[in-house]
């Protein structure tokens, strides 16, 4: 399993008709500072298992990708909290145009699979399809058209989707549903519903239910 943080100007090489967790969040969601130190917690922890001479190829292989998880789990779980915004995803008509930009992807680019849009975040599940872009190629586009329409739905301007996000490579059908459960779970995690069904800006691909 990989599980990966991408930063702008690092390169992004992904296989083809791969399945992805993804998730990407409104610019500004998470304050600088405690960007900062999540990333320091994050760092010293991989720092850590790094330095440990004890620990064999695949005991290290596994601490890091428990420390991602665990990295993950505490930026999701501030993003559900956050009590200072920007919200922009709980508007109906900008929730609308990322619903639909979405969809129009869906066939074209990568076969959908699950998606939630929780108020200043995104998590979704997809397998990319055998002529696609690269995944960053894939973001880049659907991050651009659609902070693009927001903008000028809300008449802001500038950055709208922060460049940082989050993508896992899914290597399972045991992890696929448990991903997929995890993302329609988001707004009933939050408090926001009772159940997943009842959130507006939840998908579930048919076939899968």
């Amino acid at each position: 399993m990989h599980a990966h943080f991408y930063y702008r100007k690092l390169p992004h090489f992904q296989p083809a008709e791969t399945t992805f967790f993804v998730t990407f969040r409104l610019a500004g969601s998470v304050p600088m500072e405690k960007l900062r130190q999540l990333r320091e917690n994050y760092e010293l922890a991989h720092r850590s298992i790094l330095e440990r001479e004890d620990l064999t190829v695949r005991e290290r292989y596994d601490l890091k990708y428990a420390e991602q998880k665990r990295h993950f789990a505490a930026t999701d779980d501030f993003l559900d909290t956050n009590p200072n915004g920007p919200y922009w995803l709980r508007e109906k008509q900008i929730a609308e145009i990322v619903s639909e930009a979405l969809q129009h992807r869906d066939r074209k680019l990568y076969d959908l699979h699950a998606y939630t849009i929780m108020p200043n975040h995104i998590h979704m599940m997809m397998t990319l399809m055998p002529n696609a872009p690269v995944l960053f190629k894939v973001m880049q586009d659907l991050k651009k058209f659609t902070g693009l329409h927001s903008n000028r739905s809300l008449g802001l301007e500038g950055s709208f989707w922060e460049a940082e996000s989050y993508d896992h490579i899914v290597r399972s059908e045991k992890e696929f549903y448990r991903i997929v459960n995890y993302i329609l779970r988001n707004p009933v995690k939050a408090g926001f519903v009772k159940k997943w069904e009842l959130w507006p800006y939840s998908y579930l691909k048919p076939e899968l239910l």
